[in-house]
């Protein structure tokens, strides 16, 4: 009896379970247009989303930021709870938040662990040293920014992994050809995902692509050469889904596509900090958007009137300037979950972004999107052009995308909105594990049946 009770509770567990493969794509800048609108040079993405489940839009985190982001779908949780607020730790000289230790909140990559499932992660953001069976994750000099050969060798897991590749996949890797200036950066990425997951078959896979978000900054939302990064990010996809068919794993295997972020081409830097010399607080900017925080010398009882005191700064401003902002309380950014540690943050209008600095200085390379931080120019505006992100995450230019195909996703099947958050709930449910997260959840008409359950 108890031998009949077992394997009835066998088939019941293998029921929910709808992909034994997972490969999780990120496209670091992707916006829906990129697939939605068939001008653009993605047939691969295009043909996905026919025959799965696509979105209008993905809703990104506040800031919307690659490293916040990427720790939403790796966690189910906003930046308030997975204390990943920013690409960088206030205050760094280049660091970013690469390492896994920094996420605190229960991650997808350990869940799986402890299920006795096998990871790889491929230039996959937050997930140095962390719980993954095959690591190379993102990682760079801070001195050497585009380099993303050098550091990511010496982190490699298992040792050796790196060096395999190239004598099997890729051929020699080096600061040239893994830098974030070349398309080859992703195209070499892409080819390291196919040889890992033909030759070890991990349950979960995730790969990041770089390069369309670093031809956004430079040209702006829409460009010749942001075309031309999709088409290299698409060709990638491509290669990587024969890999799978060549596995003999294709009817096993899903394929989940996102981004983290949209973009906004911009026109202007703003410098919040010059208005607030008086005050014992700072703006730190993140793009679109910038959070206060008081000193450390100040007390909590202090805030209201630091929070008084700067909104009256602002509101003073002239209407041509105070238009290009709205203010956000604490109420709402506790409702956006972004980080908990913040007094009030200024949300831009497309077009403006925002800079900590209150003088003029050369610009330093810190990694994407931080070149903007410094201008030789003095003033509370600056001209600027290119793109940016880090917006509040509801504003169209905003919206990332989300395309699912393969084992267990509907076909043709087509859903307005997904979030960033949402992709970790959806990764353990394909996957047949349970994995609770604080902020995130399964949407429906994604999963084949999923909704009857």
């Amino acid at each position: 009896m108890k031998k009949i009770f077992f394997i009835c509770c066998l088939i019941l567990i293998q029921q929910y379970v709808s992909a034994q493969h997972v490969v999780l794509i990120s496209i670091d800048g992707l916006h829906p247009d990129m697939y939605l609108d068939k001008t653009w040079p993605a047939p691969n993405l295009q043909y996905l989303m026919k025959q799965g489940t696509y979105a209008d839009h993905c809703l990104s985190v506040f800031p919307a930021y690659t490293h916040p982001a990427h720790a939403a779908m790796e966690t189910g949780a906003l930046p308030a709870r997975s204390r990943i607020a920013y690409n960088q730790p206030i205050g760094s000289k280049g660091e970013w938040y690469w390492y896994y230790k920094a996420i605190k909140a229960p991650t997808i990559w350990q869940a799986l662990k402890d299920q006795g499932k096998t990871t790889a992660a491929i230039m996959w953001p937050n997930v140095v040293d962390g719980p993954i069976t095959y690591n190379l994750s993102e990682i760079w000099d801070k001195d050497h920014p585009n380099d993303r050969a050098t550091v990511v060798r010496q982190h490699a897991i298992p040792k050796g992994l790196y060096e395999e590749i190239e004598m099997n996949a890729t051929g020699k890797l080096d600061s040239t050809s893994m830098n974030d200036s070349f398309f080859s950066l992703d195209e070499n990425a892409g080819r390291m995902a196919a040889y890992v997951f033909k030759k070890y078959k991990p349950d979960f896979l995730a790969l990041h692509f770089a390069c369309v978000d670093g031809q956004e900054h430079e040209h702006g939302r829409d460009a010749d050469s942001v075309r031309m990064a999709v088409s290299a990010n698409d060709r990638a996809i491509g290669n990587l889904i024969q890999a799978i068919d060549q596995s003999g794993l294709k009817d096993s295997t899903t394929v989940i596509i996102v981004g983290d972020h949209g973009f906004s081409t911009i026109h202007q830097v703003m410098r919040p900090n010059l208005l607030i010399k008086n005050q014992p607080a700072l703006f730190v900017a993140a793009g679109g958007s910038c959070f206060l925080y008081r000193y450390a010398n100040t007390k909590k009882m202090d805030e209201t009137n630091i929070i008084q005191g700067v909104t009256d700064s602002l509101n003073k401003l002239p209407l041509e300037v105070r238009k290009l902002f709205r203010i956000i309380n604490r109420n709402e950014l506790d409702q956006m979950g972004a980080d908990s540690a913040a007094l009030i943050a200024l949300a831009a209008v497309p077009g403006t972004v925002f800079s900590s600095s209150t003088a003029a200085a050369p610009a330093v390379n810190r990694g994407p999107g931080t070149l903007i931080q410094n201008s030789t120019l003095n003033g509370l505006l600056i001209p600027m052009a290119g793109g940016h992100h880090g917006f509040d995450p509801a504003i169209p230019d905003m919206w990332t995308g989300f395309i699912a195909y393969g084992a267990g996703i509907k076909k043709s099947g087509h859903i307005q909105e997904m979030a960033v958050v949402n992709i970790a709930p959806l990764v353990a449910s394909l996957l047949g594990i349970e994995f609770k997260t604080p902020d995130g959840h399964i949407v429906p008409g994604i999963i084949v049946n999923h909704d009857k359950k």
